[in-house]
């Protein structure tokens, strides 16, 4: 995978992501009890400062995002 389709991918799950704490924090949750069996689990932390994690991941991902445009305009 190059590192365009990486900036693309993270960018994306991290828009995902960062738009379901803000919107449908509930949906986090439930996804949290899921992964929590298989992964990690998301801290209450997370929970508590929901708009600014959330908020803080929408940033990263038009970061990465233009990543990908400046190495696909750059190359």
């Amino acid at each position: 995978m190059s590192i365009v389709g990486f900036s693309i991918l993270i960018g994306v799950l991290a828009f995902v992501v960062g738009s379901l704490l803000l919107v449908a924090p509930n949906s986090i949750k439930k996804l949290n009890e899921i992964s929590a069996k298989m992964i990690a689990k998301i801290d209450s932390i997370t929970f508590s400062y929901r708009i600014g994690f959330g908020v803080s991941l929408l940033i990263a991902s038009a970061f990465m995002f233009f990543m990908a445009y400046y190495f696909t305009k750059r190359h």
